[in-house]
């Protein structure tokens, strides 16, 4: 095993000290740089806060311009929307080019906001604005995309206050909640 490290590492040495450089194109003829255009990105998913010109999508902070589009969406129609439309728990799509920044939070531009407005989107929507409402949570920031699996919606979230990390399973019917072992009963507005 030894001998092989030694004679791997004698073999490399030997690659980085050789006497022949990399071919070179001939002067006067640069190839021209092709820029690579980054696709448009759509991050779909919960609103769980709104302010300072931001919100938050999932574990995505999203800057909201003035200049940002926004829009309702059922079915395959869109409306136009505003800025003011956008609310706590809402289902919606945001559209975004720029690279995210990595921190924690992920944080990026929305150039465009979709609020998702079918009637599984709706279902979705005041289920998890039950939630936040019955836990009086105003920091939770999702993990991922939430399970949907019949009129059941899961997801992991953390809270930035106290920096658990829970799951919750909520019946979109009765809008009763689990959070680990312990059972509450959500509340209506």
């Amino acid at each position: 095993m030894k001998k092989a490290s030694l004679f791997l590492a004698g073999i490399l040495l030997l690659a980085g000290c050789s006497d022949e450089a990399a071919p070179t194109e001939p002067a006067g003829e640069e190839e021209p740089e092709i820029a690579v255009d980054q696709e448009d990105m759509t991050e779909e998913g919960f609103i769980t806060q709104v302010g300072n010109g931001s919100i938050l999508i999932n574990n995505i902070y999203f800057a909201v311009t003035d200049d940002v589009e926004v829009q309702f969406a059922e079915g395959g129609e869109t409306t136009e929307a505003a800025i003011s439309d956008i609310r706590t728990g809402m289902k919606v799509s945001a559209d975004y080019s720029e690279p995210l920044a990595e921190s924690f939070p992920m944080q990026g531009e929305a150039e465009k906001i979709t609020i998702l407005m079918d009637e599984e989107s709706k279902r979705q929507s005041e289920a998890l604005q039950a939630f936040i409402n019955g836990e009086q949570l105003s920091t939770l920031i999702l993990m991922g995309q939430p399970i949907v699996r019949g009129d059941e919606i899961g997801f992991l979230f953390t809270d930035m206050e106290s920096g658990e990390l829970t799951e919750v399973r909520i019946d979109m019917n009765t809008l009763e909640y689990t959070m680990g072992n312990t059972e509450s009963e959500g509340t209506e507005e």
